[in-house]
């Protein structure tokens, strides 16, 4: 039950408030006091997480992340628009209660969407295309399971309960933390934008730790975890809705570029596959992408309904 503290609050404009922290998490120019803000305004009230929740998901339940053709993340120029439908939906008002509680504890994506989900904890959820999670929260721990796909977690720290990430038969342990996880088939990929992060594999003895800009991974097929310091800004630009290329293979370019749409690339002989991509792509459109590369490279593109086909010239 709810205290009196929590119902006092003039709930319209907690909403407003609400639909205000929408437009920074989602904005491309969301920097660290945005998000050390949000948090302290999370944890004044439970009206605050409540609120925040249901305006977040009234939104993404209404559209406002387009499933078809393409999905990306609003762009910091469409701030103010997200601000106005947020409370468009606030001034609608629209019962989110019944959807949310259908779906309590599971959160997912579809191909080429993104979500972001603020949990009960303070801590902030990212979605990747086409994963899922499921999250529990309990008075002695925060566990959150990896079903598929990726996710980066921001957790809010919290002495009384840890924070357990687990996939692939592996935990990620963390206090005040950022990082990735990824998890394929037979692999797990921890990335640490932020703090450090305990990896458990029962494979291996003890733990392994992993501070930020390092990333971890572990392979059902390797003896030991294979450790390396990638670019983070780079491996990190897919939380924006963009891929960056440094001189990759057109495969797999084109490979991470699917992953993000229905209507895949395909790519006609070995030749082409073997040429190399450098640059920065809104991912959600093959398309646009295919064309960007035909003016770069030596390639033909063939468009169908159903895909979108490279080759080189004049095969």
């Amino acid at each position: 039950m709810a205290d009196v503290d929590d119902i006092a609050p003039d709930m319209a404009q907690v909403r407003a408030q609400a639909a205000a922290w929408l437009a920074r998490l989602r904005s491309d120019e969301r920097a660290p006091q945005d998000e050390a803000g949000f948090r302290a305004w999370l944890a004044e009230s439970e009206t605050h997480r409540q609120a925040f929740d249901g305006i977040n998901t009234v939104w993404e339940a209404a559209g406002a992340l387009p499933r078809e053709p393409r999905r990306k993340r609003v762009a910091a120029s469409n701030r103010r628009a997200v601000l106005a439908s947020g409370l468009a939906l606030i001034a609608a008002g629209t019962g989110f209660g019944v959807w949310r509680a259908a779906t309590a504890g599971v959160y997912s994506t579809a191909v080429g969407e993104q979500r972001r989900v603020a949990l009960d904890d303070g801590s902030l959820v990212i979605l990747d295309t086409d994963s899922k999670v499921r999250v529990v929260l309990s008075d002695k721990r925060r566990t959150v399971e990896l079903l598929q796909g990726r996710a980066h977690f921001e957790v809010a720290r919290d002495a009384r309960r840890p924070f357990v990430v687990s996939a692939e038969g592996r935990q990620v342990a963390a206090g005040g933390a950022a990082f990735d996880v990824t998890r394929r088939k037979g692999q797990l990929c921890v990335l640490v934008t932020n703090g450090e992060v305990a990896v458990f594999d029962p494979r291996l003895a003890g733990k392994q730790l992993i501070e930020r800009g390092a990333r971890v991974t572990l392979a059902d097929a390797a003896v030991t975890p294979q450790v390396d310091k990638p670019d983070l800004a780079r491996v990190t630009a897919w939380q924006h809705g963009r891929a960056v290329f440094d001189n990759d293979t057109l495969a797999d370019a084109v490979a991470e570029m699917n992953r993000y749409s229905r209507r895949p690339i395909v790519i006609d002989g070995q030749a082409a596959a073997k040429m190399h991509v450098s640059g920065v792509y809104s991912t959600g459109d093959t398309e646009a992408f295919a064309r960007s590369l035909a003016t770069l490279l030596p390639l033909d593109v063939t468009l169908a309904s159903d895909r979108v086909t490279l080759s080189p010239q004049n095969s």
